[in-house]
Order: C-alpha cells, then structure tokens, then sequence
C-alpha cells in the first residue's frame, strides 16, 4: 500500500515533566474551557479500540483497505487534575487496522499514535480516511518524462501545466525549472521535460490498471469583470507506463474538452487580512488564492476537499487584499459530469523564528475556507472561523517569548472572535540550528474539542526551544478528537502561531 494520507500524521517523534508555575502579574482567563474531573483517574476500567479502514477512490473503482497499524506507537495517557501526574497505559497495533489499549480507567484520555495525541472522553475512534485515486506506489527517486505534443493554443506567459491521473490520484504543476518550456506563442511541446518526483502526490502510472497521463493547459484569462485567472483550456491524454527511476516518453495532441462551465466569486479578502495580526502581531500576509476543480462525490470524508489538480479555476490576480468580485470566469472540463464541484479559498501569513543567529525559519499557515462551488458564487467568500484568542503557555501571553515554561506546559486561548469553533488542533514544533540555518521539526499534533491541551511526557525536553500553531476548525458534525482523518464540507481552519518558549 501506498503512504496514505493517515500516515503523514503518525511518522513524527515527540518529547516532558516539571512545573509549570504562574504568573501571579496574570490571571487565568475565565472563559476558557479546561480540563477539570474528567481528567481525574477514575475506577472504571474500560478498553480503547480503533479501527483504520482506507478507502481509495479511483475510476476503476473503489476499494477499501486496512491502514497497518503494526509499528504505530499506542499509548493512553490519562492525567490527574489535582496532581498533574499523566498515567500512560500501553496499547498495541495491529496489521488489519485496529488499535486497542486495555484496562484504561474512565475519564479523559490522551490517545497517542506516533506522535498525535487524540484527547477526548471517548473509548471508540476511527482512524481511517477516504483518499482519491487506486493504492499505488508513489516515485521516491529521479524518474525523467518527456512530452512532445502538438495542438496547444499560442502560449502565453501567465499559463502553466498541471499534471494528473483521475484512477492513480497522481498530480502535480510542471515546475519552472523543467527543461524545454514552451516559449511565448508556441503551440507544441518539444522535448518537456520534468522530474516526476517532484509533483505533489507522483503515483506511479500503469495503463494497464486504467491509469491515464493527462496534462492539461491552464491559460491566463480575463473575468466579465475584468479580473485575470486561469482557467482549464486543452488536455492533452496519453497512455503511459512508468518504472520508478527510469525515463518514459509521452506523446500526442491537444485537445479542447466539449463541455464548459462558469464560476464566479465575491471575494472578500479584506476580511482575511482583517485577521492577520490575530494570527500573530507580527505575521506576514503573502498570498491569498481560489482553487476549483471537482471529484467524486465519495470524497467527501477526505482529507482535503482540493487536494490539487486537476483545477478547473485558480484565481491569484494580484498581491493586493482588497475585495473582488470576479464576474463569470469561463474554464473548459474534461472530468466526469457526475463529480462534484468544490472550491477553496486561502489567505496565507508567515511568522520567523531565530535561534540566535542562525538564519531566521519562516513559518508558514493559513485561514482558509472550503465549500461546495455553489456556495462560493451564492454568497460572499470570507472567513468561517477565525484564529483564537488570548493564546497562554500556562497563565502567560503566548506572543512574547517565554522561558521557564516547565516540561509539563499547557496551552490555553479564547474562542475565536469569528464563526464557532468545533474542534481544535495544536501542533507542536521543535526548533534547531543545521549549516546555519533555523530549523522547525513538528514533534507533536493534539486534536481536542477543549480550549487547552496540557502536553504529556516527553512532548517538550529541557534545553530545547518551541513554539505553537493553534488552528481553530470550522466543521458541523465531525469530531477531530475521535475521528481525525474525516472531514466534511462546509468547513474552515485558522492558525495562530506563538512566539518560542523553553522549559
């Protein structure tokens, strides 16, 4: 079995125990949620199970599979309110999928997988995930394709080609750097060529299995109203087998797809901006964008509504953060009429951090927002949920840098000020200096329905440096906590990122 998309989250290591201590200048913020009794350990010993069914979508068909969980670390960790002591209780994994952790007494629980913690009152979870495309391989080494085709509308400088394969789930934009781009009015391709390594999910293609190289032509365009996207214009598909680390050739000719569309947005993007020092006071807006495209309807519980290609529509005029209101946007498409339409709006921000003076890592997030296409041209785009609030590490302001934390920190913050929050998910990172340069290691993921997180053993180790991104999720009947993988549309995230902080 390919990776699947469970996996990114539980292939990360972890690292805690001390004191946290207060800030008798602060007080503690009385509208936060915190765990109180349900953390305490009681009598009642139950059994915690889960199961990891992957469901992969592709045109040939579907099929569902166990996730092994063989090698995944399973612990249940339960902590006492009074005294602050975390518990662990072992559990294992098993190849067919399911988790199971015995005699874990009543209460709330921090369920570690790897190195993501699932803190809920819940015994039962779901693991699994629903990704698109067949169980494939995915290219781990330099593997060349060439394109020669013919039948490309003139070329123009804002286009560019996006890669995809709807039965592998394989896709990707041909990068800058391949050799033998087409120059301006061209109208074939001689001699493309990339490295399929380097697209965003680069599943091995065998046309035996139903799979089809498919490289589609996005043009720069101009709205009804003016406003220049990219539109889906002309396909070119070919069939192709591919052996990890050796060259295959594609050939063949553009064509424009019969059936067309339309798609217009009332982009607020002002009230994106309106957010970033919410993010952090001093967070970096960098670009904001609109994804279309369409999939099976399926993938409705997937990870990602825009995974990437194949798109229909990207809508990145300008660096500006005013609002736009786009008019009909034309785009031509080839995919099944039967899948559904979905679209995505982002507005990204970056914060830095330094140790000392390494070069400075640039962190990057995002508030961002996925709908069904219809909602997006039936009302304006903005914000479903906004960042949280008055973020602390323990009692202190989150935003300046801290010292002295404890191995034993919590995380605590306010609702957001925006939508309602459902769930929330904490990452944690880790800071390091390599060749000179700053560098951030995620070392541990918590979901929770709380407004705060006490970090159990071994998350944070003395001498070391971190720092926190909050997200604050928007998702109506779905919890994070005990399924972590589902997802469902309407649905929108904000970050917040901390300053650093060390035990």
């Amino acid at each position: 079995m390919n990776m699947s998309l469970i996996s990114v989250g539980l292939l990360v290591g972890m690292a805690g125990v001390g004191c946290g201590g207060l800030d008798e200048a602060e007080a503690v913020d009385s509208t936060v949620s915190t765990d109180t009794a349900s953390e305490s350990t009681q009598g009642l010993s139950t059994q915690v199970t889960g199961t990891s069914p992957v469901t992969f979508v592709a045109t040939s068909g579907n099929e569902t599979k166990p996730y092994n969980q063989s090698s995944t670390w399973v612990v249940a960790y339960t902590r006492d309110s009074s005294t602050g002591t975390f518990t662990a209780y072992p559990g294992t994994g098993a190849a067919d999928g399911t988790i199971s952790v015995p005699n874990v007494p009543s209460g709330r629980i921090y369920l570690k997988l790897g190195s993501r913690y699932l803190v809920s009152t819940s015994r039962t979870f779901d693991l699994g995930s629903t990704e698109w495309g067949r169980d494939g391989t995915f290219v781990s080494q330099p593997t060349p394709v060439t394109v020669s085709a013919t039948g490309m509308s003139p070329w123009q400088p804002g286009d560019f080609l996006d890669m995809y394969s709807l039965n592998a789930g394989a896709f990707g934009y041909v990068d800058p750097i391949a050799t033998g781009r087409p120059w301006t009015g061209a109208t074939s391709l001689s001699g493309l060529s990339f490295d399929y390594a380097n697209l965003l999910n680069p599943v091995l293609l065998d046309s035996s299995l139903g799979d089809v190289f498919s490289l589609a032509q996005m043009r720069w365009q101009t709205s009804a109203n003016g406003v220049p996207y990219r539109g889906m214009h002309k396909v070119l598909d070919a069939s192709v087998t591919q052996v990890q680390g050796q060259p295959a050739s594609v050939s063949g000719t553009f064509t424009q797809p019969a059936a067309t569309g339309t798609f217009s947005v009332d982009w607020r993007r002002s009230a994106f901006e309106a957010m970033r020092t919410q993010v952090n006071p001093g967070a970096v807006s960098t670009y904001n964008e609109i994804w279309m495209s369409a999939r099976p309807a399926e993938l409705g519980s997937a990870l990602a509504s825009i995974s990437g290609p194949p798109l229909l529509v990207k809508l990145n005029p300008d660096g500006l953060r005013t609002d736009i209101v786009t008019g009909n946007m034309t785009y031509n498409n080839p995919l099944p009429a039967s899948w559904q339409k979905v679209a995505f709006a982002a507005a990204g921000f970056t914060k830095s951090y330094a140790l000392g003076t390494a070069t400075p890592f640039s962190m990057s997030v995002d508030i961002r927002v996925d709908q069904e296409a219809g909602a997006f041209s039936a009302a304006p785009v903005e914000p479903l949920v906004g960042p949280v609030q008055a973020p602390k590490v323990n009692t202190r302001g989150a935003f300046q840098d801290l010292t002295g934390v404890g191995t034993d920190a919590s995380l605590r913050w306010s609702k957001p000020l925006v939508g309602t929050a459902t769930n929330y998910v904490v990452n944690i990172f880790r800071l390091g200096v390599s060749n000179g340069a700053t560098t951030a290691t995620r070392v541990a993921v918590l979901h929770t329905d709380l407004q705060s997180v006490y970090l159990p053993p071994d998350v944070l180790q003395a001498g070391q440096t971190y720092f926190a991104e909050i997200q604050s999720w928007h998702q109506p009947g779905s919890s994070l906590a005990t399924s972590p993988f589902m997802r469902s549309l309407p649905r929108g995230r904000a970050s917040v990122l901390t300053g650093m902080f060390s035990p």
